[in-house]
């Protein structure tokens, strides 16, 4: 903090507030600092805590209109995957529900001092206007979400089964089958309309 105060004399357009991410009360302190909003924020993470500091973001129902951070370059890759690629997750489906996101452009670790042992990229999240998806629970839909990469390298019918409690098998398999998907489909093959879709079929498949 000391060096920010030095290095940062004369500009009144920056106000340095210590704390942690993770603790403040951001709602509170967007309305003292911003009078409630809209804001953007423009980060470097610690590289360790990308998805928490992300997902906090995105769950307190803060008035962001996008999210510009600096993250490993393997993170950024997975965040801003193609929906149903190889590469993306079930957090990457969260955010890209909320948010557009765009690898912007990498950084190489000789731009840093000392030198880090790896690569770093940029990304922007922007809002979307409204989610990507529409569904009818969100907290179910995100249920099969979390569920689907619950045994990544298995199929989907197998990881739904481990990870969705109070589905079976059978009517898990169903809703598969309901769904034009084959037998063998896994969860990172299906994009987020894929997952309305599946969530919707399960829920009639309970009732």
């Amino acid at each position: 903090f000391p060096v920010l105060e030095e290095t940062l004399t004369g500009r009144d357009n920056v106000k340095i507030i210590p704390g942690d991410v993770m603790k403040l009360d951001l709602n509170q302190l967007i309305r003292q600092e911003f009078g409630g909003g809209p804001v953007c924020v423009c980060a470097n993470l610690p590289y360790y805590i990308t998805s928490p500091v992300i997902l906090r973001l995105l769950e307190e129902g803060l008035p962001l209109t996008s999210i510009t951070v600096m993250v490993q370059k393997e993170a950024a890759q997975r965040l801003c995957a193609a929906q149903g690629s190889a590469d993306g997750g079930a957090f990457s489906l969260f955010l890209q529900y909320y948010m557009e996101t765009e690898l912007l452009f990498d950084v190489p670790r000789e731009k840093f001092l000392p030198a880090p042992k790896v690569t770093s990229a940029v990304i922007r999240c922007v809002r979307r206007s409204r989610p990507a998806v529409e569904v009818e629970d969100a907290d179910f839909f995100f249920r099969c979400v979390r569920a689907a990469f619950v045994l990544r390298r298995k199929t989907l019918a197998n990881s739904l089964a481990a990870g969705l409690k109070g589905f079976d098998k059978a009517a898990i398999q169903s809703a598969i089958e309901a769904g034009g998907w084959s037998p063998s489909v896994r969860g990172e093959q299906l994009t987020l309309s894929d997952f309305a879709r599946l969530a919707q079929l399960l829920r009639s498949a309970q009732a």
